[in-house]
C-alpha cells in the first residue's frame, strides 16, 4: 500500500542536539586528557566514550515517523502504533498547547497516546474508538487533519 502521508521528525530538535554532542565530546576528551596525565584509569575513558557514542547513536536514530495509508495511521517512536483509519471518531488541529486541552471533547477515563516533538507547533489530535486520544505534532497540520477528516466515522 503506499502511503497518502508521510512525515518524519527527529525527536531531539538540530540545535539541542548539536549542544549535547560537543559538550560530550568535550567531556571524552577531558577524560583522556585526565588518564594521560595519570589521574584517572584508561578503562574509565574507553567506558565513557562507549557510553557516549550510544547517546549520540540512539539521539541521531531515533525519530518520530507518522504514515497514513489506505486503511491505517501508523506512528512510530521506537515501536509502532497503528489505528485502523475507521476508528476515528472525530479530529482537531491547531498548536500543540492548545491540542494538550480535551476540555472541548468532554470525555472521561481516555487513554492517550502523545507523539510529540519538541520545537514544532503545530499538531493534530485523533479522538478513536476505545476511549483513545492520539495527539501527533507534525508541521504539516493542515494535510494531514484534512486527510484524517475523510476518513471521520459519520454514524
Amino acid at each position: 500500500m503506499a502511503a497518502t502521508f508521510e512525515e518524519k521528525q527527529d525527536l531531539i530538535p538540530e540545535i539541542p542536539l548539536k549542544i549535547l554532542v560537543l559538550s560530550l565530546i568535550a567531556c571524552v576528551a577531558f577524560i583522556i586528557i585526565c588518564s594521560a596525565l595519570g589521574l584517572t584509569a584508561w578503562w574509565q575513558s574507553a567506558a565513557f566514550a562507549a557510553v557516549s557514542a550510544a547517546v549520540i547513536a540512539v539521539c541521531l536514530l531515533v525519530k518520530v515517523h507518522i504514515t497514513v495509508d489506505e486503511a491505517n495511521i501508523t506512528v512510530r517512536r521506537l515501536r509502532p502504533y497503528t489505528v485502523p483509519l475507521d476508528h476515528i471518531i472525530d479530529v482537531k488541529k491547531g498548536d500543540i498547547d492548545i491540542m494538550r486541552n480535551y476540555s472541548e471533547w468532554g470525555i472521561k477515563k481516555v487513554k492517550f497516546r502523545n507523539y510529540t516533538v519538541h520545537g514544532v507547533e503545530g499538531a493534530v489530535s485523533v479522538k478513536l474508538l476505545g476511549r483513545i486520544v492520539l495527539t501527533m505534532t507534525t508541521t504539516r497540520p493542515d494535510e494531514l487533519y484534512a486527510l484524517l477528516m475523510e476518513h471521520r466515522r459519520t454514524d
